[in-house]
């Protein structure tokens, strides 16, 4: 009688595999994660190049003009800056708020304009504090230099916000500060829309190598034909 014999699975494929499987893991892991950071990042820089441009249209002498409080209500250059900034919220529909802050001697910041309509029940009243600024928002003050921070949250919901100095000319300080801000739910969205396609084609070619593999070690491990032995 004869013997039948079948060839075991190659060890160098079975060894290959094992140490395949988990490197494609690893490096797609990575791949999405920059994916994520760099998506981020970009949105992050297009957002401040938005409060750039609003900055660089913002007339200093008619923030000069104002107090920061009630009075300002009847004066002209504040209700020209509150057009303007009205006028910027509506051309982006994801832009939430936009608004200009000052700084009180006493270091707590408030409101000089904000676009919001006065009925609307998120209106900031000339010199409203702004209890909850985070030390990022003091340190635009401070350091004088545009910067997107968040999600920061405070009595109207999550948010990311680019701000943005405005100095004076003659000094060199911090008058004003122009604030946009993009609600941190609809950020989140814009993140994963940018990132969507090359994470997606990231997880084809990941599922295609762990495919590969796994059908080579299932063909490495069927049965082969042999000679019989008379």
């Amino acid at each position: 009688m004869g013997n039948r014999t079948t060839r075991a699975p190659l060890p160098g494929l079975a060894f290959a595999g094992a140490v395949l499987f988990p490197v494609l893991c690893i490096a797609g892991a990575l791949f999405v994660w920059w994916t994520i950071a760099r998506a981020d990042r970009d949105i992050r820089a297009d957002l401040l190049r938005q409060a750039r441009v609003l900055a660089q249209a913002v007339d200093i002498d008619r923030v000069r003009a104002l107090t920061g409080s009630g009075a300002d209500l009847d004066r002209g250059e504040y209700l020209r800056l509150k057009q303007q900034l009205t006028a910027v919220r509506l051309a982006d529909p994801q832009c939430r708020f936009v608004y200009l802050m000052g700084r009180s001697p006493d270091g707590s910041i408030f409101f000089f304009a904000d676009s919001e309509s006065p009925a609307s029940p998120d209106y900031s009243p000339p010199g409203q504090v702004y209890q909850e600024a985070p030390p990022a928002f003091h340190r635009v003050f401070d350091v004088n230099a545009p910067v997107v921070v968040g999600p920061v949250s405070d009595r109207w919901g999550s948010w990311i916000s680019a701000l943005v100095p405005l100095t004076d000319p003659d000094t060199d300080a911090v008058i004003a500060v122009v604030g946009m801000d993009i609600d941190a739910g609809d950020w989140n969205l814009k993140v994963a829309e940018r990132a969507a396609l090359p994470v997606g084609l990231m997880l084809l070619l990941l599922i295609g190598g762990v495919t590969a593999l796994a059908i080579t070690r299932r063909v490495s491990a069927s049965p082969k034909p042999v000679l019989r032995r008379l």
